[in-house]
């Protein structure tokens, strides 16, 4: 791995087959682990949260998903496909992305709520200490960089780096969830999840619906992507290194707030 950077998040300088992700992966190891192995998703995994938790965390993570759709609607937006009659090249692969993206999103919302109604759960909780359900202080932080990553003035890149942190986060969260069960990754089935705290909603179905193997296929696509991005800008003589490193920081600084301390009311 190169080195780490200093304090200012840029990335390091990319050497011989090195990609803009591997450079980005090796900043701030000790981020990235509060970001994917927080104390939440070893109770989850353990089958130790209870609905209320998952409730409120659920219902949080439900408005991050619809602020998702915005998000992945302003990207969209930015692909300038070429005037010649071909349908391949990067702007293609983006932008076929980008709509399975938005396809995804739409059926985990779905998938929301027929989940929360077959375990009793509640999508509109409020955050403890509130009153009112609304987006908290995370998670608006969250919907305010899915939209700076999505301005006109943010390039390409810079979202497109912006979805492939949030997910390799999430996929590799819940990755850690599922092994901690006993330390390795157990069979998942109704019976195993009937004494669970949340009665098996994790464990028989978000568990496995965010470590799938279409999920990490999708998280791969996404790297092999940002990664051709960073090589067309530094042949066009762009260089926006430095602020992937600044996004890449601050998603991980979010992600690790993102889930709820355990001792939450």
């Amino acid at each position: 791995m190169a080195s780490r950077a200093g304090s200012d998040g840029a990335v390091p300088t990319c050497h011989g087959s090195q990609r803009v992700t591997e450079a980005l992966m090796s900043l701030h190891p000790e981020d990235y682990l509060a970001a994917t192995q927080a104390p939440f998703l070893k109770a989850a995994g353990m089958g130790l949260v209870g609905k209320t938790l998952l409730s409120q965390w659920l219902s949080q993570d439900r408005l991050y998903a619809q602020g998702y759709v915005r998000f992945i609607g302003m990207m969209l937006s930015k692909i300038r496909l070429p005037t010649a009659a071909v349908t391949t090249g990067i702007d293609w692969q983006v932008m076929d992305l980008l709509i399975s993206a938005l396809t995804n999103i739409k059926r985990e919302l779905l998938f929301f709520k027929v989940v929360a109604k077959k375990y009793g759960l509640n999508l509109e909780a409020p955050w403890p200490g509130e009153d009112l359900f609304g987006p908290n202080p995370i998670t608006r932080a969250y919907l305010d960089l899915f939209m700076n990553a999505a301005s006109p003035g943010a390039s390409l890149l810079e979202g497109m780096v912006v979805l492939w942190a949030t997910e390799r986060c999430y996929y590799s969260a819940w990755l850690y969830a599922l092994h901690s069960r006993s330390g390795q990754a157990q069979p998942v089935n109704e019976k195993a999840g009937l004494t669970d705290a949340d009665g098996g909603a994790l464990h028989c179905e978000f568990i496995p619906n965010w470590t799938s193997d279409e999920f990490g296929d999708f998280v791969l696509q996404l790297d092999k992507l940002v990664n051709e991005l960073a090589i067309l800008e530094e042949k066009e003589g762009t260089q926006r290194r430095t602020r992937c490193g600044e996004v890449w920081k601050q998603v991980l600084w979010l992600e690790a707030r993102f889930w709820p301390p355990l001792d939450q009311k």
